[in-house]
């Protein structure tokens, strides 16, 4: 939790070049490409001298490229490559000028506490409704199990169609033990398989980061207002914090309503205007571009 950017750029060059030097230490090792090294070598003394004396460089790049091409066949064939954990940025966390996806989950579990999706065991594939009560009618004409199954079906056609979706914001409301952070956790497993950009944080964690950037410590907060995907369990579960709880959730939801980004929030409060204010009321239960979700019935812990 104490890790910074810096931290997590030095740690994933650290990553890189391990790699990088225990490949070439293995290549070197290898009497065919090391043949092929030697070839490289002459072709590429060939390309200064060209260079050197203004001469046509003829098909050199294209001859240099073929035995590139024939080391890292070889290579493979023979198993000598210790592969990267990402080969999209191979550990680097930079694709270009943008983050990579591994760079920025780590920002999210390091640097605000956010969960590892990678390490939940759930998803909506073996998620089991039969736990829902499916006798009783509950106020709303359904029962509990009737609406746990229109959620479920809605937050998976949510992350399916993502980012095309028909709100772009999701409200799940409910009491405490009707499913409301296993559904975040189903949705977010989802998101990640999808590939993407999802940070699922805890409203604890999350309010945290916010105090501690009022503090002055280094948070970079913009991190969480550009996720592709947001999503905050237990809002409402937080410290209510005098010129930090208001300001920066309203700020947070601000900038990324008005950036089309997509977040979702599960919460058990029932006046969210009392608590947060109009102005964040609004922005989570009001408008074009959030739908809201309502949970009811019993408590399915207590009915286990």
């Amino acid at each position: 939790m104490n890790k910074t950017v810096a931290d997590l750029l030095e740690d994933f060059g650290l990553r890189h070049v391990r790699v990088v030097h225990e490949n070439e230490k293995r290549l070197r090792g290898d009497g065919q490409i090391q043949k092929l090294e030697e070839q490289k070598r002459a072709l590429l003394m060939q390309k200064l001298e060209c260079a050197f004396l203004a001469a046509d460089e003829g098909d050199l790049d294209a001859q240099i490229r073929t035995l590139e091409e024939q080391e890292r066949g070889l290579a493979e064939k023979k198993g000598l490559l210790v592969p990267y954990d990402c080969q999209a940025c191979k550990d680097t966390g930079i694709i270009g000028k943008r983050y990579c996806r591994c760079f920025l989950n780590e920002v999210y579990i390091k640097i605000f506490g956010a969960t590892d999706i990678a390490a939940l065991d759930m998803d909506f594939e073996h998620a089991d409704l039969s736990v829902f009560d499916g006798e009783k009618r509950l106020p709303m004409g359904k029962t509990q199990r009737q609406i746990a199954e229109l959620v479920y079906g809605i937050c998976q056609k949510y992350v399916a169609g993502f980012p095309k979706t028909p709100r772009q914001n999701l409200l799940l409301r409910g009491k405490a033990g009707l499913g409301k952070t296993y559904l975040l956790n189903c949705m977010a497993v989802a998101a990640k398989r999808q590939e993407i950009d999802v940070c699922l944080i805890r409203a604890s964690a999350l309010f945290d980061a916010f105090f501690r950037h009022r503090m002055g410590e280094e948070m970079p907060l913009h991190f969480l207002q550009e996720a592709g995907l947001l999503m905050i369990d237990d809002l409402g579960t937080e410290p209510v914090t005098q010129n930090v709880t208001v300001e920066y959730l309203f700020d947070l939801l601000n900038r990324r309503i008005e950036a089309g980004r997509h977040t979702v929030i599960a919460t058990n409060v029932d006046d969210l205007q009392a608590r947060y204010g109009e102005r964040i009321s609004s922005r989570m239960e009001g408008g074009k571009c959030c739908a809201v979700l309502l949970m009811d019935g019993d408590d399915i812990r207590m009915t286990k």
